[in-house]
């Protein structure tokens, strides 16, 4: 995996770029299946296969448009967001994800922030270059 910079990693809904990103992330969660028996010796035994796997996207930033707090605080809009695409210098992640947090904070004397959390519905894709 070759170095480089957060910046350089860009969150898109379809072809547009979400604006002001400072942080993106990503995390991948397994969830286990024990399948541990009486011949197991008392020693845990895990199938192969994960019972559900999950990929959440985290990020916050600098508020430079209201794309997202829109999303988040009008109620009758739906929070499912197809064609999301992590870019990044040494791959893509992409496919439909719901927004499940969103968060605004406005310090005195700076720039007004927001962070949020999408988690992934349906399956995904991961392409390297």
């Amino acid at each position: 995996m070759p170095a480089s910079t957060g910046r350089s990693a860009l969150l898109k809904k379809g072809a547009t770029t979400l604006l002001g990103m400072r942080t993106k992330s990503f995390s991948w969660g397994g969830t286990s299946i024990d399948i541990t028996s009486d011949e197991d010796g008392g020693v845990r035994t895990l199938m192969a296969e994960s019972g559900q796997e999950q990929l959440d996207i985290s990020f916050d930033g600098v508020a430079k448009d209201s794309v997202i707090r829109l999303l988040a605080l009008v109620y009758a809009t739906s929070k499912m967001l197809t064609d999301v695409t992590l870019v990044m210098t040494d791959g893509t992640i992409a496919g439909n994800f719901r927004l499940t947090s969103y968060e605004e904070g406005m310090p005195y004397q700076d720039g007004k922030t927001f962070s949020g959390t999408l988690e992934s519905s349906g399956s995904w894709t991961h392409t390297v270059p």
